[in-house]
């Protein structure tokens, strides 16, 4: 089984500086793109101080780009941006159904392991010329082949494809795979503009198909965009959008907040600070950033499903949501959100009952009054998952447990969890929208760091990569339950985060995780 995974990379915790790459395959920690030396903050952040706002003009922010070729680009605000200038073939949803975009109409073909795509024949590039099937062809291509790539994992199980007419394309699979639709989700390139050595395609000025145009740019400072009239949605309402260029996310912040900005997307953490402030509008997004209490199962006391129950009825994880991250994040049981597609509804929630983590303890032996004790290991540089290890410790001691925690470096924290030395510990996964949970807890998994090792939920993960995407929802189901009956993760929540606007920003506004800006072309700006 290849490992296009569920996952994207562990998130491990960041100081307040440093970036995390989205659709990054390997396991990596998080990547600072930023190189100080470079920029004075305060001189970015009077880019604008000296010039007007125009009429239906919307100002935002990225951080200053290594290339503008969206398939080179590492950097995730630079990639919510490019979506501004180039269209992918489909849509993710909130919930992560996959939508129409580029691609007008599909369907998958069990019997070659394919999907043919029909493409609109009512898109043009910037420069007026058709986007065609051979684009979608170079640009697979060109991702496969690419040094390094945010949509890399999207390819990797792509074989070659085929232009079957100017508007059809057929893309070959390597093997039989739930997640083809998911997969789409890429930019795409017009051949006849990018199709030169790397050195040439990572430089061009962009070139693309959507809401927006490229203009100009300043040097370290700023991008111009306009929009596009012939746009196949509907030509925005916005007229301008200018970027400043920022080094890191807190620059972000406070450009947002000495109004040099009109929109930002962050964090929970973040932004607790705008719901007090009237004049920001907040729209909370779901996230596929799970939280959970990592389980050592070759610990003796930690492999008794007693335990493992008691470990979940005993923790208020609601509290901990309501306290740590103000009400922004949903509690699940599974490492499936509950706000996605594949969700089993008829499932319920793990309620927090103290009463009933006591019994299932004295069931396997450990009495209330005799105290049990687990250490749990925490990344010290991550702040905010401290404050959350605070919050389980104080929930467990109700119920008996007494939990240490243990504050190590990051790369302490990394190299005991890959090692298995430790008894828990507190993290969690971005998780990909194309869905593989192999990676975690098939016996085989490369990040099967908790020693699990169950053949029934081989049998199920194997089957969920291997089914046919309209049966996938079925076979999560069966996933679903048999991760709650064996629980091999402590499952905390999936976090929200926010995409903030200044009061300027009106219209329809429904930001998707993966392109926040995917309905800009209804975003109206007054001045």
């Amino acid at each position: 089984m290849i490992n296009l995974l569920f996952v994207l990379f562990f998130l491990i915790g960041c100081s307040n500086n440093e970036v995390a790459q989205l659709e990054e395959f390997e396991y990596v920690d998080y990547v600072e793109y930023a190189q100080e030396d470079d920029y004075v903050t305060n001189e970015v952040l009077s880019l604008n101080t000296t010039s007007n706002k125009s009429d239906h003009e919307l100002r935002l922010a990225m951080h200053t780009p290594k290339t503008l070729n969206p398939i080179y680009n590492m950097d995730e605000t630079v990639d919510q941006v490019m979506h501004l200038i180039f269209d992918t073939l489909v849509n993710i949803e909130t919930d992560g159904n996959v939508t129409t975009n580029l691609a007008e109409y599909w369907s998958v073909n069990t019997s070659d392991n394919s999907i043919t795509i029909v493409l609109r024949d009512d898109v043009y590039w910037h420069d007026g010329q058709l986007l065609q099937a051979d684009d979608v062809v170079y640009t697979i291509g060109a991702i496969k082949a690419a040094p390094d790539s945010i949509y890399k994992v999207n390819v990797d199980n792509m074989s070659y494809a085929l232009e079957l007419s100017p508007n059809t394309v057929q893309i070959f699979y390597n093997q039989p795979f739930s997640g083809m639709l998911q997969t789409l989700f890429i930019p795409i390139l017009p051949q006849h503009i990018y199709d030169v050595p790397y050195e040439q395609a990572a430089a061009i000025e962009p070139v693309g198909s959507g809401p927006f145009y490229y203009e100009s740019s300043v040097l370290l400072k700023s991008l111009s965009l306009a929009r596009n009239l012939v746009y196949f949605k509907g030509a925005p309402s916005i007229t301008n959008i200018e970027v400043t260029l920022t080094p890191d996310h807190e620059a972000t912040l406070s450009a947002f907040e000495q109004d040099l900005i009109d929109v930002i997307y962050t964090e929970v953490m973040d932004w607790g600070k705008y719901t007090k402030d009237k004049s920001a509008n907040i729209y909370a997004i779901p996230t596929q950033k799970y939280e959970f209490i990592g389980i050592n199962f070759s610990n003796p006391s930690l492999s008794k499903l007693g335990v493992r129950e008691a470990l979940l009825y005993g923790l208020d994880r609601e509290s901990l949501v309501n306290i740590y991250y103000l009400g922004q994040g949903t509690v699940t049981d599974t490492p499936v959100s509950p706000n996605n597609y594949l969700y089993d509804n008829t499932l319920s929630i793990t309620k927090y009952d103290r009463e009933t983590a006591r019994l299932l303890l004295a069931k396997e032996g450990f009495e209330y009054d005799k105290e049990l004790q687990f250490k749990l290991l925490v990344n010290k540089n991550n702040l905010e998952r401290l404050q959350v290890a605070q919050g389980i410790a104080r929930t467990y001691s109700e119920v008996g447990i007494n939990i240490v925690i243990e504050e190590v470096d990051v790369e302490t924290f990394t190299k005991r969890v890959y090692s298995g030395n430790y008894e828990l510990f507190l993290g969690g996964w971005q998780l990909s929208y194309i869905p593989d949970l192999t990676f975690a807890f098939h016996s085989e998994g490369e990040h099967n760091f908790i020693n699990y090792n169950n053949s029934e939920m081989d049998v199920l993960l194997g089957t969920a990569f291997r089914t046919h995407p309209s049966l996938l929802k079925d076979v999560y189901s069966k996933l679903q339950q048999f991760i709650i009956q064996d629980i091999p993760y402590v499952s905390l929540f999936f976090k929200n985060g926010a995409l903030i606007t200044k009061p300027c920003v009106k219209g329809t506004i429904s930001p998707d995780p993966l392109n926040i800006f995917n309905d800009i072309h209804l975003w109206e700006v007054t001045n």
